[in-house]
């Protein structure tokens, strides 16, 4: 796969004239394309931080994947976040889930701090408690 942003977006802005990939209700191949450029861009970020991150820990390559698609997650979340509590749990829970898949926590956590100024470290907020707080009230 080509690593160069520009080379890859124009091959998308060629489909898209050319008729060969799906384009919006509007017709607005320059949009199309210039959310697709920056998404792209984005996920390159996302690549180069997690495999330096990976590459000091000395991960084999076959896992490299895995650890990619965590980073993928953690910036789709990004996007989304408004309030940095719910930024933390949320990350929290998606780390316990590649975690749970056989990922190594360390790894992990480092990949959100380097990436993402995630601190996921320490103690884990249970969600019992939350809810046990709740039925109190």
């Amino acid at each position: 796969m080509a690593r160069d942003i520009r080379r890859i977006g124009d091959k998308y802005e060629y489909k898209l004239r050319t008729g060969q990939m799906p384009t919006r209700r509007d017709l607005d191949h320059v949009r199309q394309a210039e959310g697709f450029r920056r998404a792209v861009a984005k996920y390159e970020e996302v690549r180069v931080g997690v495999a330096a991150v990976v590459s000091r820990f000395g991960v084999h390559s076959i896992w490299w994947p895995f650890y990619y698609d965590f980073g993928r997650t953690l910036a789709a979340m990004r996007d989304r976040w408004d309030i940095n509590d719910v930024q933390r749990k949320e990350a929290r829970m998606k780390l316990e889930l590649w975690v749970s898949r056989g990922l190594v926590r360390e790894v992990l956590e480092a990949i959100a701090y380097d990436c993402f100024d995630l601190t996921l470290t320490g103690p884990i907020p249970t969600l019992a408690a939350d809810k046990d707080a709740t039925k109190a009230r």
